[in-house]
């Protein structure tokens, strides 16, 4: 079946049209895609930090723990090696200033060995904050790579290019239309001169049938002008016969 150029144009401008739609309502599922797997990506990197945090809380609750009865270790071992030196002492009869630096050499130790402790614990501690500093700028950066700007449907920019698009298209039926209508009038210009050259080769044909047939008349005219002329002479020339 075909169809004429008007109602092909409109099928194909409609085409255009219909393209636009197709395309902005993928960009329009694209978006909503995009911002439902970027929000259960954030989902799971926040279990994944609450879980890192609990991680780290638990493991400084038992070294803050261990660190503690190491202490208290310390503590009741330092007091019972004092109060046995003591004992001891006072057993063996020794005197004071030599069971006292005993005593007092011990706490030394304990002082010095809770100190460390302490000084352990301190640098734990910073090592957690560092940590934990860390985890956050790294759980920071990763929502940030995670929920990047989403490209949102852009319908005036979408149908502006199908409006160019369409317009183009009618532009070049209206072309078409024009070459058309040029060729239509370049053929009819063509089959004038084609039979204006007709009528003319025609009459030339007449003109040279007419040309042929006066000249014709013109020998036939003049062969009768030559027979009569020589009759004429004939008649002349005849000598006069006598009767008897």
């Amino acid at each position: 079946m075909c169809l004429d150029p008007g109602t092909m144009a409109a099928l194909q401008i409609g085409s255009t049209i219909a393209s636009g739609v197709v395309q902005y309502s993928s960009q329009v599922q694209a978006a909503k895609a995009q911002a439902k797997a970027q929000q259960m990506a954030s989902i799971k990197e926040m279990e994944r930090q609450q879980h890192a945090m609990s991680s780290e809380r638990l493991r400084q609750s038992q070294e803050e723990t261990t660190a503690a009865m190491e202490a208290l270790k310390a503590n009741r071992e330092a007091d019972e090696a004092m109060s046995t030196t003591a004992v001891a002492g006072e057993e063996a009869g020794v005197e004071g200033n030599a069971v006292g630096l005993a005593i007092a050499d011990f706490a030394q130790k304990n002082a010095a060995y809770q100190a460390a402790l302490s000084i352990q614990e301190r640098m734990n501690e910073s090592s957690r904050q560092m940590a934990f500093t860390g985890s956050g700028l790294q759980y920071q950066q990763n929502l940030m790579n995670i929920n990047k700007p989403i490209q949102r449907p852009n319908f005036l920019g979408t149908f502006l290019g199908v409006g160019q698009q369409a317009f183009g298209q009618y532009q070049a039926f209206q072309m078409q239309g024009l070459q058309r209508q040029n060729m239509a009038r370049q053929n009819e210009l063509h089959s004038a001169r084609m039979r204006s050259a007709n009528m003319q080769l025609a009459q030339s044909r007449a003109a040279t049938a007419t040309s042929v047939a006066n000249l014709n008349l013109a020998r036939e005219s003049t062969r009768t002008a030559q027979a009569q002329r020589r009759y004429f002479e004939a008649l002349q020339v005849r000598p006069n016969v006598s009767n008897p």
